[in-house]
Formats: C-alpha cells, sequence, structure tokens
C-alpha cells in the first residue's frame, strides 16, 4: 500500500532537485549530480580507507577497531557536502530524508537489527534544535523497516572535532557517551549512523563503549559520506 501511495505521489506531485530545482527522475535530487559525486573503491571493508585490492588494510589487521565493517554512501564533495551542511548548519532538516534515501540505496542491510543514531551532547541539540543523525536515523528506519534504538546519550561537551587530529580526536572522545544496557537487550548487530565520518574515532569511541556494556556481537558504521 505505502509503495502504491508512493507511486501516486511521484505521479502528481514529480519530484524536483532541491538544489536546482530541475524535475528529477525519483528522488529530490537531479540525478546527473549524484552520478557524479565520487563513491567509495578499493576501500578497506573495516574503517573505508583506501586499500588497493580492497582487502583489510594493515592497520585493521594489527589494530582492529571496535566495528566490523564501515559503510558510507560518498566521499564528501560537490554538492552532497552542501546538502550535509544545510542539515547539520542552516536548519534544513528537510534533507535528512533525502540524504537517507541516497544512502539506503548503497546500502547493504543484511542482518542488521537496530540502527543507533551518534547522540549530541544536549546542549548542542538544544541550540541546534535537533540532532541530524537522529534524523537521518528516523528516515532510514522507515525506508529500511531497521529499528531506531535510543538507548545511547552523549554525557561529555566534546569541542568541535572539525580542527582536530585522528589522536586529538581519540582523546576528546574518552568517557563520552553512556549506553543504556536494556535498551540493547537481545540484539546481536547493529549500525551506528552519522552524517559524515572523517577519522572514524566517533564511531569508535561509540562502538567501544556498546561493546563494552553490552552483548552485542557486530557493529557496523554507516555514514552518509566520508572524508578523503
Amino acid at each position: 500500500m505505502r509503495a502504491w501511495l508512493n507511486a501516486l505521489e511521484r505521479w502528481f506531485l514529480p519530484s524536483r532537485c532541491v538544489l536546482t530545482g530541475r524535475a528529477s527522475e525519483h528522488l529530490d535530487i537531479d540525478d546527473t549530480l549524484v552520478a557524479k559525486w565520487p563513491v567509495p573503491e578499493a576501500v578497506c571493508p573495516v574503517c573505508c580507507e583506501a586499500s588497493v585490492l580492497g582487502e583489510v588494510c594493515g592497520h585493521c589487521l594489527t589494530q582492529p577497531p571496535a566495528f566490523e565493517r564501515t559503510q558510507v554512501g560518498f566521499y564528501f564533495a560537490a554538492e552532497l557536502a552542501d546538502l550535509i551542511h544545510g542539515l547539520k548548519y542552516r536548519n534544513q532538516p528537510a534533507y535528512a530524508r533525502l540524504l537517507a534515501e541516497l544512502l539506503a540505496e548503497r546500502l547493504d542491510t543484511t542482518g542488521v537489527e537496530a540502527l543507533v543514531a551518534v547522540p549530541l551532547y544536549a546542549k548542542r541539540r538544544r541550540d541546534r534544535g535537533y540532532n541530524q543523525a537522529e534524523l537521518l536515523g528516523q528516515s532510514l528506519s522507515k525506508i529500511t523497516g531497521i529499528p531506531l534504538i535510543s538507548g545511547v546519550r552523549r554525557i561529555k561537551d566534546t569541542p568541535s572535532q572539525t580542527r582536530l587530529n585522528a589522536e586529538q580526536r581519540r582523546r576528546n572522545l574518552q568517557d563520552a557517551f553512556a549506553v543504556d544496557e536494556k535498551a540493547f537487550s537481545g540484539i546481536g548487530q547493529i549500525a551506528l549512523l552519522d552524517d559524515v565520518v572523517t577519522t572514524g574515532a566517533t564511531m569508535q569511541a561509540l562502538a567501544q563503549s556498546l561493546k563494552t556494556s553490552t552483548e552485542i556481537k557486530t557493529i557496523q558504521a554507516w555514514a552518509v559520506a566520508k572524508t578523503k
């Protein structure tokens, strides 16, 4: 029924690109723009860093992270960066649905039982008015049918990660999350969700907290985009 209603809506209200205003085939973004966006290829399946043969990289072999797989839709570039910045900094929460749709088309969701949006510290969420990762999670949950769980809080008001290197990011995130163990009872595989992955430090800190506090066996890291 939902698919039929969506098709009917598209018939009466054809999709238009939120950036150019031009008609688009199936999403609210010009397909010719999306086709030009760079995507991760020949990358380590664990951390999504470059790996010539697309095999697990040396760093993940010698120092495995707390998550077992990373999936991202695109590299953080071009018009996609404008959409993410609009969602995150320019009060455009409606972009979350479009970004979730774009990500969903590139995900392998096999075996994932629950989604966990990377949480914001309470003050930062109040200042922004929403958590962009949670909005993405709500939309992605509707698309995939995978439930979104609110079982993690950010208890440390960490400074912005934007200008920090990998080591500084790791130190910045020590003891940053608190986990509600009951929320994850009986769940063995989850995916963490954020808008952008840079060094993976946030995903690592959150995955480590979850592995320490729960019986979860497998954690994936999902994001709309990754910086190069």
